[in-house]
């Protein structure tokens, strides 16, 4: 068990019968309804010391709701809101922590025998303006983000960066801003804050209610890591933004834009990026999370992965084309059944891109081995 929104530190480990009784602790049952259900299930007694010392446990790794928990929460809520920057949340874990050998692991994605190479001297072509990129994983997606970055340093014109990331946590609102640079091992990003408070003002909500969700999220922080590797020799800034889900929406079989405050803050982005057209727009994204450990019922076959790769390509043709209704017609039609993990910034990206075609540098699968789930994802660049 992993906490999504990193309150929680770190990774709980448990049987199934374990599991079992953590999924009954919804605040109905007491410890002999615990046992009860215990009894029933695996025909054995469970004593109350056992059990006690299992929620003495879930209660240290702050994987309970209560008291305790809540004030974890508000301490932690307090420490980021008056901090000045954005602590890496994945450095030494997701990613090398010493500066140098992370550069080299960088490195390594573009000079992979599947990678791009790296990039070369600028070249003498259009201008990119947007790119998209995996959020998964450097060890399983890293080859597949030097494909986007190496077309962005070569093509790059830009000083400033708005990264459209996923937010996998819930938000009050439909965007999350912040003020704080993002520090990485590499050094910090600054913010435009100048120009976060200018389209924080127009958003018709407090776009800083949902600061908190940047602090766990690593779909931002990712980016950011290429960012400064490929233009490490460029001064530049970012503004970063997480999406909420259209979980909801998708539900309710309407459009994002139906949703009075999502419309306005693409208006109000759209307004302010109009007057910055040197602005180069990055979306974070994955794509499709098929099989069982993704709610799925069938296993990950090859012909599973042919299904949703044609499914995935067929989709990315709406993509290359700017077409956003068209992108979200073709998901909300099969109700969304591919888990599309990128679904709120592809399509807000598609809203604000000020483009003319984009193209497909580079699609991939990660396949668990035993088949109980596939992650696909892309690198796309914008002209």
């Amino acid at each position: 068990m992993k906490d999504p929104t990193g309150i929680s530190p770190g990774v709980v480990i448990v049987p199934p019968e374990t599991f079992f009784l953590i999924s009954m602790m919804d605040g109905t049952n007491s410890i002999r309804d615990l046992q009860a259900a215990y009894m029933r299930k695996y025909a054995e007694l469970l004593f109350s010391d056992k059990l006690e010392g299992l929620i003495q446990k879930l209660d240290a790794s702050y994987l309970l709701d209560n008291v305790r928990f809540q004030d974890h929460l508000r301490r932690l809520r307090e420490e980021f809101k008056k901090a000045n920057v954005r602590k890496p949340a994945f450095s030494g874990g997701g990613y090398e922590e010493n500066p140098d050998r992370l550069k080299e692991q960088l490195r390594g994605y573009f000079i992979d025998q599947e990678g791009p190479g790296l990039p070369e001297e600028k070249a003498d072509a259009k201008a990119v303006r947007g790119i998209i990129a995996p959020h998964i994983d450097f060890a399983r997606g890293g080859v597949c983000y030097a494909y986007a970055y190496k077309t962005l340093a070569q093509r790059a014109t830009a000083d400033l960066y708005v990264i459209l990331g996923t937010c996998h946590t819930p938000m009050q609102n439909p965007l999350a801003l912040t003020k704080k640079g993002f520090e990485t091992p590499l050094g910090i990003a600054v913010v435009d804050t100048e120009l976060a408070q200018s389209v924080a003002e127009q958003f018709p909500y407090d776009s800083f209610e949902d600061e908190f969700s940047h602090r766990g999220e690593h779909s931002i922080e990712f980016q950011v890591l290429f960012l400064q590797y490929v233009l490490a020799e460029t001064e530049f800034t970012i503004l970063p933004i997480l999406c909420r889900s259209f979980h909801e929406t998708i539900q309710q079989g309407s459009s994002p834009m139906q949703d009075t405050a999502y419309r306005q803050s693409i208006d109000a982005l759209k307004e302010v990026l109009f007057a910055m057209p040197t602005a180069c727009l990055v979306a974070s994204v994955d794509l499709a999370h098929v099989g069982p450990q993704f709610g799925g019922t069938e296993k990950v076959t090859p012909g599973v992965l042919a299904d949703v790769k044609s499914r995935d390509l067929e989709m990315l043709i709406h993509v290359q084309e700017l077409d956003a209704e068209g992108f979200y017609q073709s998901i909300i039609r099969e109700r969304d059944e591919r888990n599309i993990c990128g679904l709120p910034p592809i399509y807000t990206f598609l809203h604000l891109i000020r483009a003319q075609k984009g193209e497909l540098l580079r699609y991939q699968q990660w396949c668990d081995p035993q088949g109980t789930g596939t992650v696909t994802f892309t690198s796309m660049a914008f002209f």
